[in-house]
């Protein structure tokens, strides 16, 4: 026989290598390269090879050992992708041991595979999947073993491979923490550490160039922004730095401070890379400082170039801070300059460019400053701004910013200022402090147009673009701001006092815009604020409110009764305005005498209790306790911290899943899913949508995504690739924030994508959940020649009824019929019946979920056309996608069937 496999055994395996293991006197270094002598030497091969899998989903040879006299192929197998490793996946996939005795025999039945082996030149071969605890590391081939009766040695592999597995699962694991150690985790780049390390390396008598980059406006950002608009610009730099220089020459040594050495690089080069990375900052607006110096011979004085380097920085920085003094003629003088008096609450405008902004707080060129702000505030400040713009104009806050610095660096925000055109107009604002003789206080204020680095936008067009996910922003900047404040009170907290966390969510608050009236919706949230911050009064702690109808109070409780009669509270203060039966509030309470706990899983506690409560018409009120949230529980709700982070770090992925056509195996298009690339770890999206759905962030999630969607596919279509139609799935959150049918037609416009080439899929759910309004937006964009599916629909009568009362251009089964098509009789085979309403309605119908051939032969006999599943192919990235349509080909999914 020439072609053979087994089943490996993860019992089986275990007690064989724990056997061969005690007999491994060369291993006891652990070292792959010992092992890999073993395991040649045992089967007298011509080569053994180990292919391990990246985080990047590719592949590349990591070890090699080679028989005497056999030359390496080492260098062949470097960034194999998941397309180039699947003849291998075909013959080793669920833990498979393949023996194949003779090559040549599958010449014509897996020709792939054949010719692949032979550029090994092999002649008889033993591959199988590394694994470790289920996880898949990669694979392993043994070529050319002479061991006699090799069918009957399945218990030697199920020993050797559990060690091999184990071996590359332990080193990976070491490496890792190495990476950690030398590495920024931020922004990636190489850490202080890293920097110590490698000036060892660095070669005496070569030239040396250093370049220090400190980034400017840094903590104004932070302070007024959050310190997720600061993670976002340290990400930008470190981009930009890329865009010109080696990615492993890049340290960051600071908060702000980043290095980029280079040995042996010549001084014209360098300068015009020190001019091209300033243009990089440039294009990116990151306003940052640079110094630079060279050396023709490095002599190991490092230290010293560096407080060069340092110097020429600071020069660089202090040049970059210019104040505007009266009377001073200059071509980027200010479009306003304004004194603000804090201890008077007063102000004098010096100077003001006419007839330029709307109603700049009034004519008027002194008066009462707060007047003024909320002037401003209210009619010239763009809506997605006001917050940012008020809480940097939060004098008490800005002056104590302002005595931390130089007396010349200034305190910077950027908004959308209206102009009296009718335009959104990109302004800067810079505030500096002076100290008059008295020791009064003046704030000057410098408000400049920099619409020549943003793009000029019309007032109406920006407000309803902007609403896309002004929310999800509000969100994140109002939970982050008051977390840090939280933390800073618990620092101040003694032990044994007991700290009570209160979640308080209004509940169903669009129902109630709806039926009271959106300015009774404003108004409760006003009164919601208050009767909160009075309950914060009372426990002696604070209050926030969150963003939609979420609000949160900490403080210090006696026990559980005084969190339970604030509650009560709340509750009752809140009654008058209709807040009761299905609209009363829900409330989860958390108390600890715990001073290791931190703000965030307290406050996570305390959701956990609300959540058992909300949507409850009897019951409103929880306290947390351990019996009713158990850890498993519990470690299984993302912190909505970690999906914040994550949303900065760009560690959302785009994968794609093909949808084939049955009878000819052509790829007819694809579904966009989203993964989440979680250290090394790739989580699916039903460990972590729920939370996002629940936070809101689904929203700016979900506009990301069609994003980076939408631009491969105008991209690959530039390279060559013909439009295939692509799914995307639409949270009914979605729907609540935004017009859904106005951003994507908008966003198809923008990426210049014909409509017919998106399909929108939605499941029944989201249809029942709003029905009114889902319809009318399904309309709209049925009408812009986008595609509508029913997604996850089902087999039982509630789909069907739904499936017949709305008009669809297709559907998607979910993997739950699969289950039935065993047990179906011929007089009643809901799947069959499904496909019938989808052939009656001539709209195709797609089988997802299939994962074995026979699921496939079964959906084939009842009349299915179209399946998507891993029986075909996985999902796979954007980049995978490509190549595989250019090596296999495509059909197209029909209008119609």
């Amino acid at each position: 026989m020439a072609l053979f496999d087994f089943k490996f055994k993860p019992g089986k395996a275990l007690k064989k290598g724990i056997q061969y293991r005690s007999v491994w006197k060369d291993f006891e270094d652990g070292s792959s390269a010992a092992l890999l002598s073993y395991v040649g030497d045992m089967f007298k091969c011509d080569r053994v090879i180990v292919l391990l899998r990246t985080p990047e989903d590719t592949y590349r040879c990591t070890d090699e050992w080679c028989g005497e006299g056999i030359s390496s192929v080492r260098d062949q197998l470097q960034e194999q992708t998941w397309i180039d490793m699947m003849p291998w996946l075909d013959v080793v996939e669920d833990g498979r041991v393949t023996i194949i005795e003779d090559v040549s025999s599958i010449k014509e039945s897996n020709s792939e595979l054949y010719y692949k082996l032979e550029q090994y030149g092999s002649k008889a071969v033993i591959m199988g999947q590394l694994s470790h605890m289920g996880e898949d590391l990669g694979f392993w081939l043994v070529v050319n073993p002479t061991l006699e009766n090799i069918q009957n040695i399945s218990a030697i592999f199920q020993g050797i491979f559990y060690l091999v597995g184990n071996l590359y699962h332990s080193q990976g694991t070491i490496e890792q923490l190495k990476d950690i150690g030398f590495m920024d985790k931020l922004t990636g780049a190489a850490n202080r550490n890293a920097l110590t390390r490698d000036i060892e390396q660095f070669r005496v008598g070569v030239p040396l160039a250093i370049l220090f980059a400190d980034l400017n406006g840094m903590k104004e950002i932070n302070d007024t922004e959050g310190h997720e608009a600061g993670d976002r610009l340290l990400i930008n730099a470190c981009d930009a730095i890329r865009e010109v220089f080696p990615p492993d020459s890049l340290y960051r040594i600071g908060g702000d401070e980043f290095l980029v050495i280079l040995s042996d690089m010549d001084k014209r080069e360098f300068d015009e890379k020190t001019l091209q990375v300033r243009e990089s900052f440039k294009n990116r607006e990151v306003q940052v400082a640079i110094g630079a110096v060279y050396t023709e011979s490095y002599q190991r004085n490092f230290d010293e170039l560096k407080s060069q380097a340092d110097d020429l920085m600071y020069k660089d920085k202090k040049s970059s801070y210019k104040t505007f003094e009266e009377g001073e003629e200059t071509s980027s003088r200010p479009d306003e300059v304004m004194e603000v008096y804090p201890q008077e609450n007063g102000y004098r405008v010096i100077y003001c460019v006419p007839h330029k902004y709307e109603d700049r707080g009034g004519r008027e060129k002194t008066g009462i400053f707060s007047v003024k702000l909320n002037s401003i505030a209210d009619n010239q400040i763009h809506p997605s701004d006001k917050l940012k713009y008020l809480d940097f104009w939060n004098v008490s806050s800005l002056i104590t910013n302002l005595e931390k610095r130089h007396r010349e660096d200034a305190a910077i925000i950027k908004y959308r200022a209206r102009t009296v055109d009718g335009f959104w107009c990109w302004v800067e604002e810079q505030i500096t402090m002076l100290r008059r003789d008295n020791n009064k206080i003046v704030l000057i204020s410098s408000l400049r147009d920099i619409s020549d680095q943003r793009e000029r936008e019309p007032v109406s067009e920006n407000l309803t673009s902007s609403s896309e996910d002004f929310v999800a922003q509000k969100q994140l900047y109002l939970n982050k701001k008051f977390t840090a404040q939280a933390e800073e009170w618990l620092s101040g907290r003694k032990e044994g006092e007991n700290v009570c966390t209160i979640a308080i969510n209004l509940g169903h608050l669009r129902l109630y815009n709806d039926t009271f009236g959106r300015n009774a919706g404003d108004q409760l949230i006003t009164l919601a604020t208050d009767v909160v911050s009075q309950a914060a009064f009372m426990l002696h702690g604070l209050s926030a409110y969150l963003g939609g109808d979420n609000f949160c109070v900490i403080g210090l409780a006696v026990d559980f009764g005084d969190a339970e009669n604030l509650a009560d509270y709340i509750r009752k203060n809140l009654r008058d305005y209709h807040m009761d039966g299905g609209f009363a509030p829900a409330i989860g309470i958390y108390t600890t005498f715990d001073r290791k706990e931190t703000f965030a899983t307290m406050h996570d506690r305390a959701l956990i209790a609300l959540s058992s409560v909300k949507d409850n018409y009897n019951e409103h009120v929880h306290v947390y306790s351990t019996g009713d949230f158990r850890t498993e529980t519990e470690s299984k709700r993302l912190h909505v911290q970690e999906i914040q982070l994550a949303l900065i770090q760009n560690e959302f992925r785009c994968y794609m899943q093909p949808a084939v056509e049955v009878d000819t195996g052509k790829i007819v298009g694809a579904e966009a899913l989203i993964r989440w690339q979680r250290g090394i770890n790739l989580l699916r999206a039903e460990s972590f949508i729920d939370i996002l759905e629940e936070s809101g962030y689904i929203l700016s999630l979900d506009i990301k995504m069609w994003r980076r969607l939408f631009e491969w596919m105008r991209d690959s279509k530039e390279r060559g690739i013909t439009p295939l139609p692509c799914s995307i799935n639409i949270s009914h959150v979605d729907f609540h924030y935004i017009k859904v049918a106005e951003t994507l037609i908008k966003l198809l416009n923008e990426y210049s994508i014909e409509s017919k080439y998106l399909i929108i899929e939605l499941s029944e759910q989201t249809y029942a959940d709003d029905p009114e309004n889902i319809s009318r937006q399904v309309d709209v964009m049925r009408n812009a020649g986008i595609r509508v599916y029913m997604d996850d629909s089902g087999c039982g009568f509630d789909s069907f009824r739904m499936l017949y009362g709305t008009t669809l251009d297709g559907i998607k089964m979910n993997q739950s019929y699969l289950s039935m098509l065993p047990m179906a009789s011929k007089a009643f085979n809901p799947v069959k019946m499904m496909l019938d309403v989808g052939r009656e309605s001539d709209i195709p119908v797609i089988s997802e979920g299939a994962e074995t051939r026979e699921q496939v032969e079964n959906l084939k006999q009842i009349g299915c056309r179209f399946i998507q599943g891993n029986c075909y192919y996985r999902p796979m990235t954007l980049a995978d996608y490509e190549k595989l349509l250019i090596k296999k080909g495509y059909g197209s999914l029909p209008l119609t069937v």
